[in-house]
């Protein structure tokens, strides 16, 4: 990442991907700034999960421009990992590990230090607090969205991408602006 704070986060300039013959996003140009909330909106199909996987580097573009964070995505993706935080459409919890279990494993993955303050802080916002102890799999679908969100949240990502935002994430405009994500830009 940047030594300094970048204004653009998302830097995106006549983006083609294609898969075969079809062409699934054709000439997208968009610039997400930090502190923005920014949203793809269209039918399914329209390319929307195309452009976000190859914001994050996921997929190669095929033509055009992409940085994410300032970063090439595709070349620069480990030093991308750490600046991003992305809540997929299907997430994956471990349904034999607790909330707090969870939670502890992506700051793990993450090498988050001192990570138990930031996770009693996301708990407490998104309400998890009294369910810390349950299994992932005993959670109701809403639930388990919500810990993917603190999951995603826990590493103070300074972009938050969201998939096909579930309605459990309204709160995550909460957990962007007041101090858990603060100053990330987030794009679903």
């Amino acid at each position: 990442m940047a030594d300094t704070p970048l204004t653009e986060l998302i830097v995106v300039r006549d983006l083609e991907r294609r898969f075969g013959e079809v062409r699934a996003v054709n000439g997208v140009t968009l610039t997400v700034k930090r502190g923005e909330m920014f949203g793809l909106i269209g039918p399914d199909g329209a390319g929307k999960t195309t452009t976000l996987r190859t914001i994050l580097g996921l997929l190669h573009p095929h033509a055009g421009e992409v940085r994410t964070c300032g970063l090439e995505p595709i070349r620069e993706a480990r030093a991308l990992a750490g600046g991003v935080g992305y809540l997929a459409q299907r997430f994956s919890l471990y349904g034999d590990l607790t909330v707090d279990e969870n939670v502890a494993f992506f700051a793990e993955v993450h090498d988050v230090r001192r990570w138990k303050p930031r996770r009693d802080e996301l708990l407490e916002l998104l309400r998890m607090a009294p369910f810390r102890k349950r299994l992932a799999d005993r959670l109701s679908g809403g639930m388990k969205q919500k810990l993917a969100l603190a999951c995603t949240l826990i590493h103070s990502p300074e972009l938050l991408i969201l998939d096909e935002p579930p309605p459990a994430s309204t709160r995550c405009r909460g957990a962007t602006s007041g101090g858990s994500c603060s100053g990330c830009s987030v794009t679903g």
